[in-house]
């Protein structure tokens, strides 16, 4: 029997991702997270020179939610 899967989007995305299905790109992405507007997380280990940056994809929506209510009014 074939198991079905769940058509369910990821609660974490990479920038890649962001920038695909939102259209936000590197630099607002950025300056989102600095401001606390979005949430991320880094994956960056201890002593590593870098790591994955990923994004919070429900705190995305919240902000685009927003930005088209202050359109709409």
């Amino acid at each position: 029997m074939k198991e079905k899967t769940l058509n369910k989007e990821a609660e974490w995305a990479d920038e890649k991702y962001v920038a695909r299905n939102f259209g936000i790109t590197h630099t607002p992405l950025f300056n989102l997270r600095k401001a606390g507007t979005i949430r991320s997380l880094s994956l960056k280990q201890p002593g590593a020179g870098y790591g994955k940056r990923l994004y919070h994809v429900p705190t995305i929506r919240q902000f685009l939610a927003e930005c088209e209510a202050r359109e709409l009014a």
